[in-house]
Order: structure tokens, then sequence, then C-alpha cells
């Protein structure tokens, strides 16, 4: 008998709620610390709940990490390196991606976990590190359209790039305000300098 469309819904939820504790759990309590029998505790589900939706404790940690990438991808990319008016572009670019970070501290933490062992999460790297090279790409695009129009001083735009995709992780781990205050909006000007706007 196919279920309904409420019971759909309903393990849809469930299934939400024990990514939303185990995305927690893995951030603050490591891979090792985490178990599916404190995952099940913070979800409030029974043991066996968490094995109806994931295989074992590495298919959930690859679901933690891997799912959100495509909604994050999808906000992260939406920019455009060919603008007119890049520096316009290039501003609300950095307040889009600030903003966005300032809200995902959870999940950086398992991004910072995942890369500094890479050699033990291959399958979860080889995501995340497919992402980064996307977005690292059109961040190197829109600062070679700069120099180009000489809107942005002759420097390494690889190098540029790495440090602004490295900055914006790095900001949210070493800052602990919550994502609605106005600091965010403070390292803005600051990072916009980071690409070298030619000021002539």
């Amino acid at each position: 008998m196919p279920l309904s469309e409420k019971q759909i819904l309903n393990m849809q939820t469930r299934r939400q709620i024990i990514l939303d504790s185990a995305t927690y759990l893995f951030a603050t309590e490591g891979y090792e610390g985490t178990t599916i029998k404190k995952v099940a505790e913070a979800a409030k589900v029974s043991f066996g709940s968490v094995f109806t939706y994931f295989k074992d404790k590495e298919e959930l940690f690859y679901t933690v990490v891997v799912e959100p990438l495509e909604e994050l991808s999808n906000q992260v990319l939406a920019f455009n390196p060919d603008a007119k008016d890049l520096l316009n572009e290039l501003e609300n670019m950095i307040k889009t991606h600030i903003r966005l970070y300032a809200g995902i501290n959870n999940y950086l933490g398992l991004v910072v976990q995942v890369v500094g062992q890479h050699q033990r999460f291959p399958r979860v790297f080889e995501k995340l590190d497919a992402f980064h090279d996307e977005f690292k790409a059109k961040v190197i695009l829109l600062i070679k359209n700069g120099q180009k129009n000489n809107l942005f001083i002759q420097q390494d735009p690889y190098i540029v790039a790495t440090l602004y995709t490295s900055l914006l992780i790095g900001i949210r781990l070493n800052t602990t305000d919550n994502v609605s205050s106005i600091m965010w909006d403070r390292f803005i000007p600051s990072t916009i300098h980071l690409f070298g706007v030619n000021s002539k």
C-alpha cells in the first residue's frame, strides 16, 4: 500500500530533523565523538529510525556535508563575472557571500573537518573540492575582467580568489556574532580592498 502524502511529509520532516541534529553534533563533537545513538537522542527519534534513512554513520556524514552543497552552490555562484558594472557586482557579491556564510557556521565546521582530514573522507572531499574549484574559477574570471577594464590593480587573480574564499570561511569560524549582527557588514569594505579596486 503506497504511503499517503501526510506520511511522506512526516518522513521528510523526520529525516531533516535527523540531518539537522547530525550536522550540529558532527560540527561540535567531531566525527569520532558523534554516534548514531547521540543523533537519535538529539533528534528525539528512536535509534532504529536513523537507519530507516541512513545505512550507517559514514552515509549520514556524507549526506550532512554533500546534500546542502547544491543549494549553497546556487546561492554562492549567483553573481555575474561579466557584468557591465563590475564594481557594483563585486560589492553585491561580497555582501551576499558574507551574509550567507554568516548563517552556516555549523556547516563550515564540517567543511573544515573534511578538508583537514581529506584522506579520511575522500568521497566527501571530492564533492567539496569540485564546488570550491568552480567557485574560485568564477571569482578569478571576475577579477580578470576587472583588471582588463582597469578597475582592479594588477595582481595574481588566483591568489586573490584563494584569499577571498579562505576569508569567507575564516571570518565565520573566528566570529561569534549571530547572523543578524551588524558586525558582518563591517567586513565588506575591507574585503572589497582585497580585490585591489583601482582608486584612479
